[in-house]
Formats: C-alpha cells, structure tokens, sequence
C-alpha cells in the first residue's frame, strides 16, 4: 500500500519497529486462544496484545509525523530512544505475561520490581525527549505543511506529553482503579473497570490525541481554508481536552467509564 510504503520512506527505524510489532500482536493473538495462563482473572496474552497494538500505532504516527521536524539529528535520536523504550516496554510485559506475573505495579519479586522500574525510566526519559522535540516543532522557522495542520500535530504532540505525564501519576499511586484494588469485571479487551474509577481511560484518550488532533486537522486542511481550519483545529482541541478531562475526574471520583 502507498501509505505504509510512505511510513517506510519517512523512518525506517521507526516503520520496521512497529511492523514488528504489528506482527507480534497476530501472534499473540493466535496464541490466547491456547494460552491458559490467566492473571488477575484475564487471559495473560491480553495485555501484550494491547501493549503490541499500541506500540505499533505510535511507531507508524511518529514516523509519519517526525518527518516534518527540520532538526534531523534530533529526530534520529527520538528515534532510537523510542524503539529502545518500545522494545524493553514489550519485551519484559510479554515476559511478565508467559511468567503469569504482573509486570505494572509488581512488587511482589526482585526481578519485577527491576523490570518494572526500568519500564518507568525509559518512559520518562522518552516524554522528556518528547517535550523537547515538540518545544522544537514548535519553534520551527519554516514548514513544508500547511499551518493549520502544523497546529494540530503541535497540539498532538504537547497532549501526549501531559497525559504520558499523567501515566506516572499512575504508577507513583501504584494502581489504576480507584476505589477498589486492580482487577475485577471490565470492558471486554480493554479491561478498562465497569465499577469502579480507572485512570487508564483519560491516558489511553490523552496519549492517543497524538493521531485523533493530527488527523482532524489534516481532514480540515484539506476542506476549509486556513483561517477557518485553525479555529475549527482550536475548538476541536479544546472540546478534545475538556472531554479527556472529563474522564480523568469521572475515574478520580470513583465512578467506571461504562457499565455494562
């Protein structure tokens, strides 16, 4: 298809990572329906199949959208520190699951502990890096794209930083559900809490405004012309991140997502 041969084009690096990964969810995927292994009462493959997908949709959005950032060197090191992050995330999350251990919020053994807190400096230091290359996107001189859709992968870039912030919220309360431990009924897949709050709804909506912000706006690059496609860019944001919010302070009140 045209548009992976583009990703490719655009970051190889990057492309090949999240094909891996792609590739590894089918795997993963097969695999469940074999697997018996079950954590927290859902089958263990689960949560790298989400983590997989995850990664794989960030590696492609960021091979696409890096492409615009005139600093070269920087970019290259995004790059490597992404898929050196990714890489590790995957890996010690599918280890965790064939283990039939928890590999967030495990302090129940040395060894996932030590996966778990090298999990969390490469996260960190991949949204520090993050902020930098959005700091300098922003910054840029000279576009090859039009601006409003500049402003929309701005505005993609800076939320995803605040809400992978709002992931270390998480981690340093040491759960996601409030009002009752980890586990229990929840969405089918997701897992996301169907009775209680669950912070991973506003960082899953928060993080992923890297491809819902980015693609609105180049939809209305596309129809309007750009005065109107910048206003309808910032009313779009704005709505996105009150909703984003919305989410955050429902789970902090205790009170689940959806109920079925």
């Amino acid at each position: 298809m045209e548009i992976i041969n583009e990703i490719y084009r655009r970051n190889k690096l990057l492309a090949q990572v999240g094909t891996i990964h792609l590739v590894l969810a089918i795997l993963l995927g097969v695999y469940s329906f074999f697997n018996k292994e079950m954590i927290m009462g859902i089958n263990s493959m689960i949560k790298p199949i989400k983590f997989a997908l995850s990664i794989w949709i960030y590696a492609w959005t960021m091979a696409i959208l890096l492409f615009y950032i005139n600093d070269k060197k920087k970019v290259r090191n995004l790059s490597v520190l992404a898929v050196v992050t990714m890489v590790y995330e995957q890996f010690s999350i599918t280890l965790q699951a064939f283990r039939g251990q928890l590999s967030h919020f495990n302090n129940s053994s040395v060894l996932g502990g030590i996966l778990y807190a090298f999990m969390g400096i490469f996260i960190v230091a991949l949204t520090v890096q993050t902020l930098r290359i959005a700091i300098t996107f922003i910054s840029q001189k000279a576009y090859t794209i039009p601006s409003p859709l500049v402003l929309s992968i701005q505005i993609g870039l800076i939320y995803f930083v605040i809400f992978s912030f709002f992931g270390g919220y998480i981690s340093g309360v040491n759960g996601h559900t409030v009002g009752a431990n980890d586990g229990g009924e929840g969405l089918p897949l997701i897992n996301w809490s169907t009775t209680f709050g669950d912070l991973r709804v506003a960082h899953f909506f928060g993080i992923h405004a890297l491809q819902i912000v980015p693609i609105f706006g180049y939809w209305v690059s596309d129809k309007y012309e750009s005065a109107t496609a910048t206003k309808a860019i910032w009313v779009f944001s704005v709505i996105y991140l009150a909703y984003v919010c919305f989410t955050m302070i429902q789970a902090l009140m205790g009170m689940p997502f959806l109920t079925l």
